[in-house]
């Protein structure tokens, strides 16, 4: 795959509810126009954000999530839940700037995974095949490319999945904006 855009970023997913991985699946940087999520990052006391996120027009249609969000030395993470949910994340994305690969850690794969089992985000046996799947798309993608691994946890409902692919895509932008010097 070769992405025209010198910032280009590549999409990797698994899906709880089946077991599957995904991607790459290819989106450009280029054009990206800050929105309310990228200057909250930005504006942000520390290295952790929280907040709600509209991902959605209001309306009947509407959907309120809401994130947190933490920046790392190599990456950012972060935990998106429905909101008001008390049953977990809806999804974990982890963001990899393609001027940060240099930086991560060796164990990234192995860590994140970590992460989401233990916040039981991840199916009896998936770990091994979902590790191996990051592994895998980090030696395989140009160095040049940002990366971007997103991990469904199976707790939103499949008919409105169009709004939480909307919403990870707008996390996931704003994280690799916020991680630009």
């Amino acid at each position: 795959m070769i992405c025209a855009s010198a910032r280009c970023v590549q999409l990797y997913g698994w899906d709880s509810q089946c077991n599957a991985w995904h991607g790459p699946t290819e989106f450009s940087l280029d054009g990206a126009r800050p929105g309310h999520l990228e200057k909250a990052l930005r504006q942000a006391p520390g290295r952790s954000w929280y907040g709600p996120i509209r991902c959605s027009k209001s309306g009947p249609q509407a959907n309120r999530f809401f994130a947190v969000i933490h920046a790392l030395p190599d990456s950012a993470i972060a935990m998106v839940y429905c909101d008001e949910s008390k049953t977990g994340p809806l999804e974990l994305i982890a963001a990899i700037p393609a001027d940060r690969r240099a930086l991560l850690r060796p164990d990234f794969a192995f860590e994140l995974v970590a992460f989401a089992s233990f916040l039981g985000s991840l199916g009896d046996g998936a770990g091994l095949s979902l590790s191996e799947g990051i592994t895998a798309a980090l030696g395989e993608s140009p160095q040049s490319d940002s990366l971007v691994f997103s991990l469904c946890t199976g707790l939103w409902t499949g008919d409105l999945d169009y709004a939480l692919s909307s919403c990870v895509e707008k996390v996931a932008t704003a994280m690799l904006d916020w991680l630009q010097p």
